[in-house]
Formats: C-alpha cells, sequence, structure tokens
C-alpha cells in the first residue's frame, strides 16, 4: 500500500491493524469509503451516545429505524463522535422549532421516514457512479490500493454536502412560497393544481426481452426526458415509478404542453417506445411530498385508456385550459371508470398551427 493512503486512513482514524486486516482481506476501498464519510472510531454504543447527548434512548431508536436502519445491537461500541454531535444537533433542533414534533416524536419519525428516502436514492445514484468507476479501473488494471487513494483524493465529502444543502434551500424555498401563498391560509395541504401521468407503452413486455444493461439505459432515458420537460414548463416531478412518470402545475396549459411534448418526443426516440398521457386537474392533498385525491385517481385512469402517441383529459382539466388557441379538443365516449363512475373524457393534440410556446 502506498505511503500517501496509509497516512490518509491514520488521520481519519483507521488502526494500523484495521488497516492490515482490510488489505488482506481485499477491503480497502470500503476502508477508505468508510473512513473518507464517516472518520473518527467507533467507540460508543448506542445508548452511550445518547446519553452522552442527553437524548432519550427509545426516541433514538425510533429515528434510527426511520432513517431504514435496523436496532443498533445494545452492547456493541458502533457509534462514533459524529453520531453523537448529531444527536445533539436534532435535540437543539427540536426545542428550538416552532414545528409540532408530535406526541411520543409521531410527525417527527414521519418527517425523518420521508427525509430519509429520498436521500436513500441519492446514496443508491452516487454509489451506482461510484461503482462504475471503480469497476472501469479494474477493467484497466489499476491496483485497488491505488484506486483507493484516488478515492480520497476525489470524494470531497464537504463539497458534495454544500451542493445538497443548496438545492435543498431551493426547493424548500420553491415549495414553502407555493404553500404559503395560498388562497385560503387555513387550507394548507389542499392546493388546485394539474396533475399528470405519463407512461410507456408495452414496457412490461419489452422488459423481458432487453438485457439489464440495456433496460437501464431506457429507464433512464425516461427519467431524463420527463424531468427536462416538466422542468422546462414550470412542472414539478412528484415520482418516477419504471416506465411511469407523475407529475403536477399550477396551470392546466403547462401540463397539457408537458403531456404532449412527451409523447411527441418518445415518439421519434430510438430508445424508447411511444408513450401516453392522462390529465385531470382540481383540488389535491398535498401530503410528504406525494398528492392525493380524486383527482390524482382520475389522471392515473386516464392514462390507463390513452392510445399510443395520444393525451387523454377530463372535463374538469379542459375547462381548466379554457380557450386556449394552441390547443385542440375532441370529444370521446364517456367512460366508465373503476371506483370513479362514468367520466367524459377529452381528447388532447396540438392546434395545425400552434401559437409560440413560453
Amino acid at each position: 500500500m502506498n505511503r500517501k493512503l496509509r497516512s490518509f486512513l491514520r488521520r481519519r482514524g483507521a488502526t494500523p491493524d484495521e488497516i492490515a486486516r482490510a488489505e488482506r482481506e481485499g477491503r480497502l476501498l470500503l476502508l477508505t469509503l468508510d473512513h473518507q464519510l464517516m472518520p473518527g472510531r467507533p467507540q460508543y454504543t448506542f445508548a452511550e451516545a445518547c446519553r452522552r447527548a442527553s437524548f432519550d434512548v427509545d426516541a433514538a431508536q425510533r429515528l434510527w429505524r426511520a432513517l431504514g436502519f435496523p436496532g443498533a445491537p445494545s452492547d456493541e461500541r458502533l457509534f462514533r463522535d459524529d453520531d453523537v454531535e448529531a444527536l445533539i444537533t436534532l435535540r437543539r433542533q427540536i426545542e428550538s422549532t416552532i414545528l409540532d414534533v408530535g406526541e411520543n416524536y409521531e410527525q417527527l419519525v414521519q418527517i425523518v421516514r420521508v427525509v430519509a428516502g429520498s436521500l436513500a436514492k441519492i446514496a443508491e445514484i452516487e454509489s451506482d457512479a461510484l461503482a462504475n468507476a471503480v469497476r472501469d479501473r479494474r477493467e484497466e488494471s489499476v491496483p485497488d490500493d491505488e484506486i483507493a487513494a484516488q478515492l480520497a483524493d476525489s470524494l470531497d465529502w464537504s463539497r458534495l454536502s454544500r451542493l445538497i444543502d443548496y438545492v435543498l434551500r431551493l426547493q424548500l424555498r420553491a415549495s414553502a412560497r407555493r404553500k404559503l401563498t395560498a388562497d385560503d391560509p387555513q387550507a394548507i395541504g389542499a392546493e388546485d393544481l394539474a396533475v399528470g401521468f405519463v407512461d410507456l407503452v408495452g414496457y412490461t413486455a419489452l422488459s423481458q426481452e432487453l438485457e439489464p444493461v440495456e433496460l437501464g439505459a431506457l429507464v433512464t432515458r425516461f427519467e431524463e426526458l420527463a424531468y427536462d420537460t416538466v422542468a422546462e414548463y414550470a412542472g414539478r416531478v412528484v415520482k418516477t415509478i419504471g416506465d411511469e412518470v407523475m407529475f403536477v402545475t399550477a396551470d392546466a396549459a403547462g401540463a397539457a404542453r408537458i403531456a404532449l411534448r412527451l409523447t411527441e418526443r418518445s415518439a421519434v426516440d430510438e430508445l424508447l417506445p411511444e408513450a401516453r398521457a392522462g390529465l385531470a386537474s382540481g383540488t389535491v392533498l398535498a401530503q410528504e411530498g406525494d398528492y392525493y385525491g380524486p383527482v390524482v385517481n382520475l389522471a392515473s385512469r386516464m392514462v390507463e385508456l390513452a392510445r399510443p402517441g395520444s393525451v387523454l383529459a377530463s372535463s374538469e382539466f379542459r375547462d381548466a385550459l379554457g380557450d386556449d388557441p394552441g390547443f385542440v379538443w375532441q370529444r370521446l365516449r364517456s367512460r366508465r371508470i373503476r371506483d370513479i363512475g362514468r367520466v367524459e373524457v377529452w381528447a388532447l393534440e396540438r392546434a395545425a398551427q400552434p401559437v409560440t410556446e413560453p
């Protein structure tokens, strides 16, 4: 092992025995990553860390599980000074915040669970990139100790955390502005929005035929196209599930342009099958970053009725869009939709001579 890497690991808290054992067992990369992300030596049990932070052990266990981890073994010293500092920071935040953490921390646990789910996805994306980089260097016959040294030099966690902090503040500002400027301040959580679903036709059958790498490329391309298009027209991607994306916008025109553009782009994309879309609008319940209610259900069912390359919408969505000259409508026969009842269905298309889009 080169001297620079050994010095890095020692500064980060790794013992000589730990370094030698990792080298023998082929875990040098993992040891470097561990000490890059979590420097220092584990020296506290879970209960000891909680006591040092003056934090209730049972509450801390609930929050630990909400992060997505099983209960920590009671007698193993797995926790560092950074873990104690995190608990102290959390305790001080609870003591000073105007937000209701709930009796027995129920609301705080719920918030932690949602935030942890989002951060877990970021971690998966980052770890995919890291694993691919390591694989490429191993294919080039670069020794693991050299890869570990490169990892120690290149993985600047403080820089990445600053970027995450910046993006989170931007997103929080935008979300809070939208909710705190509602017409009815007592109705925070209920929003009037246009809701859209877009999915790829024949994805299930196609996924059985493609190699994993090809399927991954297809999903990545669809997500890239969806996020770019939704952002272009001031919408927000709520979630993607394989072949389907759900989005919301403040106005029907933006949702209409997103749905049409996504179906048009997928039709000419060499990698993607054709897409179809469903749209509805009205009052939805916003909770934990997702949206619920009959409007969401209706938009989801609309996409199931749509043919490849088409966009279907509800009567309420058509009324919300009004007489915008950039679009034309075709009234279809009404349909009875399971759990919703009979609804009017409209096909949305671009006008032959569309006005210039904003």
